[in-house]
């Protein structure tokens, strides 16, 4: 009887967890975490272009152009068309209010192109060709890895190999052993760089003359990638 209700408290205490039915005999209730940490190999840009014009049409149109230039600058440097995205666009009023009444401004046109760059050592080289070629704002810079699916696959492995360490401790600690799996539950998924891997909000005023070229490229320090897996999983218990 007190095997059984040691087991009963450990039942009761998985169940504020487990978000699934649990077995009617005794039972364990675990979790384990598994992370897995890389270095960045790939990093994915969006840069935008935003016009004003007091006739709508041209203010898509000067969208449209700097759009095109930059697709342009990525096709000669070999960008695949499957690494680019550039399909949305806006076109609205502006307004600005002024002693209660709302005044037109004209129409801003704005246009943002997506780009997933596989070799982060020509980030800033894709980043100042967008510039100039017409896109006026830098609005992220996040980092990436090709083997996302493998380091997942990782450390979701590690989290199963600590939830089953966990359930054979407890087990052992009031003097039973684990038995068969009852349940498995996917708790969480994540990747996170670890020190933020935004570079942030950079804008460029079109209407201000070239600055002269800088005495060397701009130098971005990529955060290491990490990938966060967790599990929790039920196990019957054998006297």
């Amino acid at each position: 009887m007190r095997m059984i209700a040691m087991m009963g408290l450990l039942a009761l205490a998985g169940m504020a967890s487990a978000g699934t039915p649990l077995p009617d005999g005794p039972h364990v209730v675990t979790s384990g975490e598994g992370k897995v940490s890389v270095a960045p190999d790939m990093a994915r840009i969006v840069l935008s272009v935003s016009k004003r014009d007091s006739v709508a049409a041209n203010a898509k149109q000067a969208v449209d152009a700097a759009v095109n230039g930059y697709l342009e600058v990525l096709k000669r440097n070999r960008i695949s068309t499957e690494d680019v995205s550039a399909s949305a666009i806006s076109v609205n009023e502006d307004f600005e209010w002024e002693n209660g009444h709302k005044i037109s401004r004209g129409f801003r046109g704005s246009r943002n192109v997506s780009v997933r760059l596989r070799d982060v050592s020509r980030l800033n080289a894709v980043m100042d060709a967008g510039l100039a070629a017409g896109m006026n704002q830098i609005d992220s810079v996040t980092f990436e890895s090709s083997r996302e699916d493998a380091l997942r696959q990782d450390a979701r492995r590690k989290a199963a190999a600590q939830s089953r360490e966990r359930a054979s401790e407890l087990a052992t600690a009031y003097g039973a052993t684990l038995g068969k799996i009852y349940s498995i539950n996917s708790v969480g998924s994540s990747m996170v760089n670890r020190y933020g891997g935004e570079l942030g909000t950079i804008t460029v005023t079109a209407n201000m003359p070239a600055a002269p070229a800088p005495a060397s490229p701009g130098q971005y320090v990529a955060p290491a990638i990490e990938f966060d897996e967790r599990v929790q999983v039920v196990f019957d218990l054998v006297r």
